[in-house]
């Protein structure tokens, strides 16, 4: 599944925005599928025998706990590695609903070798980053742990993407040519990166303009936040309309002026960025509360205890008994 994202304009703006805002107080953070081995035990695993100049993992994991695993590409030393990763991270938990959610297990990775990623442009919009899956999978494999997302950061240029799945192993691949640098270019790059996250837990673009391939799954409007039609969105998110004063009808999702949004800015919609956009928004919040609190909780749900979520979700009953 490929997601390719947003040119250098975009990102222009984002800092431009966030130059002249009181972001600085809200936060100071297709490819190759990666499979993990579902054979592996999943409980409280001991990372004690891991080569600490490759890895940092935690001493214990969550079971059923939300796993990181940060891998650098092109960094020359865990310090810079580490500050862009911390950068990531500030900015996810500094907002809902990945602020209110404790049980992260966070692995980093730094790996001896390079080339494990080269960066493409034949058949494609933009350039992206493409990583060998038997290489990379060769780090992954020393790790304990369930279902997680692959963060590659890395220090080539190219178009920052995401696989757009809802809680398959996936990608998210992001370009840091540098550090950023300041309060502003700190915060710019942690709106990308909650983008990128919103999309590799299933969200969509809430613009027209996505730089994707027609095939790609954030072009379907399958939900949460991107209905085919209005009177699917009613069914869908119609309870908050009045509730919710950010929440409407609004058109133009997943690439298709007819489809419809719940919202006009938040953080899926980069085109037209706006310092309401720093939030999912109502919508989209709830969809990943709920992801969060069936998939990653301790507590183990039952269909039965939302079983509309479940109906539209059916990947999702993976996670309920």
């Amino acid at each position: 599944m490929l997601r390719t994202h947003k040119n250098i304009f975009f990102l222009a703006v984002i800092v431009a925005v966030v130059a002249v805002s009181t972001i600085a107080t809200f936060f100071f953070l297709r490819g190759n599928k990666i499979e993990y081995d579902a054979s592996v035990p999943r409980g409280e695993e001991s990372q004690q025998a891991l080569d600490p100049d490759i890895y940092h993992a935690p001493a214990a994991a969550y079971p059923r706990g939300l796993s990181l695993i940060f891998l650098a590409d092109g960094y020359l030393s865990w310090n810079e590695f580490d500050r862009d990763t911390d950068t990531m991270l500030r900015a996810l938990k500094s907002t809902e609903p990945w602020s209110s959610y404790k049980r992260y297990n966070i692995y980093r990775i730094l790996p001896k070798e390079t080339g494990l990623c080269s960066v493409e442009t034949a058949n494609e919009r933009k350039p992206v980053l493409r990583c060998a899956p038997g290489k990379i999978n060769a780090y992954l494999g020393n790790l304990t742990t369930g279902p997680f997302k692959l963060v590659v950061l890395s220090r080539r240029d190219f178009q920052s993407w995401a696989n757009v799945v809802r809680l398959t192993d996936s990608g998210i691949f992001m370009s840091v040519p540098r550090s950023p640098q300041g309060v502003a270019d700190e915060g710019a790059t942690g709106v990308l990166f909650l983008h990128l996250v919103g999309h590799a837990f299933g969200l969509k673009d809430e613009e027209i303009f996505p730089v994707a391939k027609a095939h790609s799954a954030v072009m379907r409007p399958d939900g949460p936040n991107c209905a085919p039609d209005k009177e699917t969105a009613k069914v869908w998110w119609g309870d908050l309309i009045g509730a919710e004063p950010a929440v409407g009808y609004f058109k133009g999702c997943s690439g298709n002026r007819d489809y419809i949004k719940p919202t006009e800015h938040s953080l899926m919609n980069l085109g037209n960025f706006s310092l309401d956009a720093l939030t999912y928004g109502p919508v989209s919040e709830e969809y990943l509360s709920k992801v969060l609190r069936y998939c990653f909780a301790e507590k183990l749900p039952d269909i039965s205890d939302d079983p509309n979520f479940f109906a539209q979700y059916q990947e999702l009953a993976v996670c309920a008994q």
